[in-house]
Formats: structure tokens, sequence, C-alpha cells
């Protein structure tokens, strides 16, 4: 209400007072004439005047009646007034009601983010403190039974059971790979894939995962389509999403992948905050199972969260799959609806397949040898374990339990000494420094890392500032063996025997 009308009220019936205040006295002095009969005159109206003292006083009424004419419409201003300023300060208190709910929204939506954040934090950080000491464990597990195995033979009833023991090793690290997979921490060795071929190959995998009444659909690009991944991390996150597309299925139904390549505009990165412009490798799995509804949407990939009976699941299977997908540099949207199947769309950089070719280096074939190694490792049924796979082929092997035990023996045999195998994270010392102090003395040192622990500690340790050889736990007696082999190899000028081609990165743990 502006301030030219805030008293309109006032002035009008100050006025209305006025006009009522002059026809009073004038009613009041033509009544008088009219009752004596006489004219309306001067005279006659001065004669009523006189006869009537009251209309002396009605003279004043202009006045009397101007001034609460104008008291009533002070009133009806200031009430007019306040019945605006309460509708300004009602509109106030709307907006600021409306803008705390929004706030206490976001506010409720930031601290779900910041505790999913720490859920994921936590279980990381549990998944990489123990993934060190399962690592060792499962290194002896699985390498044990796979001599066990040899030295049974394969007509022996016994072999079955170090068969045994050696998948349920095998599971277990696939597990700790999982735990270390949604927290991004394991270790990896990424390489060029052709995803439409990684299909064809996992098909028969796929198949008997999710059983009989379940059909399993590929359509295939027409286009090729790479991106760099570790081919394992396709097989976890493929099985992950078909069993999970299983399990919605009770009564069986559809499993369709498909492989496509596509390109995101700036406009179209709207339907997902995590999506940028660029050229991707799309990877759909979508079924005709039960769907979800947009709660289950919201929790799906939070760590231990399942809609599955305990027997059935973990909760670690579409977190698995978040955390590979993010650590190679893409990301997933999910489309669902209740009775309506899902729809899980995986979005990687797409890679030219001529990286693939350059990647290509030359590695000589698994053999023993005579070459005399330092073996390091604080863990001791690690070090047996290590120890007896060289030794069977051929090498001499000097074991330290630690950094300072190897440098009493490399001062006596230094000239002996062709590789370093040592542990990484260890008491006291750390394998990294002892390297450096021994590649001092002698800098064409050959020297092989080895650890259970993620790769961000290893990371923190400036494991992988260099060309550095590394092999990640667990791992078996074969592989051990054939890194060992490379790696002296890998400093011959004539390779002794023809060499097999490979990928780059294989058992390496590369950066993310």
């Amino acid at each position: 209400m502006r301030i030219g009308e805030r008293r309109s009220w006032t002035w009008s019936y100050t006025f209305l007072g006025v006009i009522m205040g002059l026809l009073l006295p004038s009613v009041a002095t033509m009544l008088e004439l009219a009752l004596a009969q006489r004219q309306v005159t001067l005279s006659n109206v001065l004669w009523a005047q006189s006869r009537l003292s009251v209309l002396w006083l009605m003279d004043l009424s202009p006045v009397i009646l101007g001034f609460l004419g104008r008291a009533v419409g002070r009133r009806q201003d200031d009430a007019v007034l306040l019945n605006s300023e309460l509708e300004r300060r009602v509109h106030q208190v709307s907006e600021a009601n409306r803008a705390l709910a929004t706030e206490m929204t976001e506010r409720a939506e930031l601290e779900d983010q910041l505790r999913h954040s720490q859920k994921l934090e936590a279980v990381g950080q549990l998944a990489g403190g123990i993934a060190h000491d399962f690592n060792n464990l499962l290194t002896a597990i699985l390498g044990y039974s796979e001599l066990l195995r040899d030295e049974l033979g394969t007509r022996d009833p016994r072999r079955e059971y170090a068969d045994e023991i050696h998948k349920a090793g095998t599971r277990a690290a696939s597990l700790v790979q999982q735990l270390l997979g949604f927290s991004r921490k394991q270790m990896i060795a990424p390489r060029v894939v052709d995803v439409n071929a990684a299909l064809v190959d996992s098909r028969r995998l796929l198949e008997r995962v999710i059983g009989e009444d379940v059909r399993l659909d590929l359509i295939k690009s027409e286009h090729p389509v790479h991106t760099l991944i570790d081919p394992v991390q396709v097989d976890q996150v493929l099985v992950n999403l078909v069993v999970n597309a299983r399990d919605a299925m009770p009564d069986g139904g559809t499993v369709t992948l498909r492989t496509a390549r596509v390109t995101l505009a700036e406009a179209d990165c709207d339907f997902n905050p995590e999506a940028k412009p660029g050229e991707y490798c799309l990877l759909e799995v979508s079924d005709t199972g039960v769907g979800m509804d947009e709660l289950t949407l919201k929790k799906i990939f939070e760590p231990f969260f399942t809609t599955k009976d305990k027997a059935k699941g973990t909760g670690l299977g579409l977190a698995t799959t978040y955390g590979i997908v993010k650590q190679n540099g893409g990301f997933i949207d999910v489309l669902s609806h209740l009775g309506d199947g899902a729809t899980f769309r995986i979005y990687l950089p797409l890679r030219d397949a001529c990286e693939q070719k350059a990647g290509r280096k030359l590695r000589c074939a698994v053999r023993g040898g005579r070459e005399c190694v330092l073996l390091v490792e604080d863990e001791k049924v690690v070090r047996a374990l290590a120890s007896k796979a060289l030794k069977d082929r051929g090498y001499e092997v000097i074991e330290a339990e630690h950094a300072e035990a190897a440098e009493v023996i490399w001062n006596a045999r230094k000239e002996d000494i062709d590789l370093l195998v040592t542990d990484v994270i260890m008491p006291g010392r750390d394998g990294k420094r002892l390297a450096e102090q021994l590649r001092g003395e002698r800098p064409g040192l050959r020297v092989l890392f080895m650890s259970g622990y993620d790769d961000a500690l290893l990371t923190s340790h400036a494991v992988f500032e260099d060309d550095t050889e590394f092999l990640p736990k667990p791992f078996t007696v074969d592989v051990f063996a054939g890194r060992v082999r490379h790696v002296l190899d890998a400093h011959s000028v004539i390779p002794p025997q023809v060499p097999v081609p490979v990928e780059d990165g294989v058992g390496m743990a590369q950066r993310r």
C-alpha cells in the first residue's frame, strides 16, 4: 500500500463529515421556517437563528463532524494498513517456511549422501585392513593346494580334496577382491578390451549362473566397442548384474545384454549427475523381473544393502559393480519400476582398438633357472611357499624375514644375488627403501615387489613411481615362478627361447 493511498479513507470520511455539518443547520433552519410559515429570506433566516439558539451550535457541526469523520477515516485506514501488513507478513512467513522446507529436504539428502559415503569409506578401510592378512593366508592356501594337486596326480582319489581346497581359496580371494572392488582399492591390470568379444566369451559362464528357466539374449553392437579395463573386472560386472537379474525373476524370464557406441553431448548429460560429454562404450543389462521402487533404487549401490534373504545375497554385488565402473572412469544409470523389470546401463570411456596392439611386449614362457634369489617376506607361511616354488625350479634361494636381516645377507653375498624379491609393507624398513639402498650399491639389481595391501597404501609408499615389477597377493605357484623368470629375463640381451606375445600389464598393478 503506497503512502498516497494510505489515507484515502481519512479524507473521504472527513469530506462526508463537513458536508453533513453544512447540511444539518441548513435543514434545521428550513424546517423552522416551514413550521412558522415564513418565506426563505435573510431576515427570516436570522429570525430562525435567534429563535433557536441550538442552531448556533449546529453552525459548528461542519468542523465537529469533519473531525469525527477524520477520526473514523483514520481508524479505517489503520485497519486497512494493518490488514495489508498482516498479509505481507503472512506471505513472508509462508515463503520462509517453503525455503526452510526446501533447505531441510536438501540437508536430509546431503546427510544421506554423507552417511552413504561414510559407509563406503568405513567398509573400504575395513576391506583394505583385512586384505593384507587374508591375501597372505590365501597365497598359502592356493599355493600349497596347487603343490598338493601336482604331487597327488590325476588318478589319486585325494586329489579331489586338494581341488576343493583350491576352489574354496579362489572363491575367498574373489570375495576379498569384491570388498576392495566397490571401495575402488583392488589391484587392477587394465588393458583395452573388446566388449563384444567379452560378452561372447562369458556367455557359457553366465548361462550356467542364471539356470535353465531364464533366457539369455545378446545384442552386440555392429561397430567395434573397446574400453580400457581389467578383463577380470568385466566378468565381475557381468556376473553381478546377471545374478541380480536372475534373482529378480523367480518364475523365469529374459536377461538381455546389449552393447553399443554412444556419444554424449553437453545437453545429453542431464539424465545423470555423473555423466560427462564424450564417447562411451555402453553395456546394458536388462531383465523382465519384479522391478524396484524409488526407495530401493536410492539404496541399491550401498554396501550390504539387499532385498534378498541373507542366505542368497551379501549386498556386495551392486556395490562392487559401482566401484569397478567408477574406478575405470565410467558411470551407471538405472531404470526400473515395480512390475516392469530393471535396466542397468554402464557407460565406460570408449578406447581405440589400436591401443591394444601398441601395448604388447615380449615375455618368455615360464621356466626355472639357476640364479640366486634374495627372498624377503615377513609372513613365514608365504616365505616358505615362495622359497619352495623357486627351489623346486632350480633357483638358489636365500630367505630373510625383514629388511635388517636382508641387509646382513646382502653384505655377505652381494656379488652372488641376481634378484631381490621383497614384500612392500614390513615391520621396520619397507621393501621400497630396502630396494633403493641395495640398488644404490648395485644399480643394475633386479627387483620384484609383492604385497597383499591395497593400491592406495602402496601408492603412498611410492611403489609405482618407476617402471616397477609388482606381483599382487594372492598368487599361485606358477604365477609367482613365471613372474620371477620374467623379471630375470627382462634384463637379458638375448632371450633364452622363443618369446610369446602377451598383453602389457599382465600381473602388474596399475595406478588409477
